[in-house]
């Protein structure tokens, strides 16, 4: 069966313009959201610091030496 190579063309070009509208009403709807207070932004930021800064907590700790001198 052969292909219709100006169909293909036009269906490609119609799903490129859906996409190209779907962004636009993105974009629109992401400039009319609020964003957020300027403290808040810093608060989270500093929040995601700390946690960094903390590192992983899911570490197992070494067993102390004079548990197993005791067994």
């Amino acid at each position: 069966m052969d292909v219709n190579s100006y169909l293909v063309e036009w269906l490609a070009k119609e799903h490129l313009r859906e996409l190209g509208g779907a962004l636009a009403r993105q974009q629109l709807a992401a400039s009319v959201r609020p964003r957020s207070p300027l403290r808040v932004r810093l608060g989270l930021a500093l929040i995601g610091l700390g946690q960094r800064l903390q590192g992983s907590r899911t570490r197992v700790a070494a067993p102390a030496a004079g548990a197993s001198a005791a067994s």
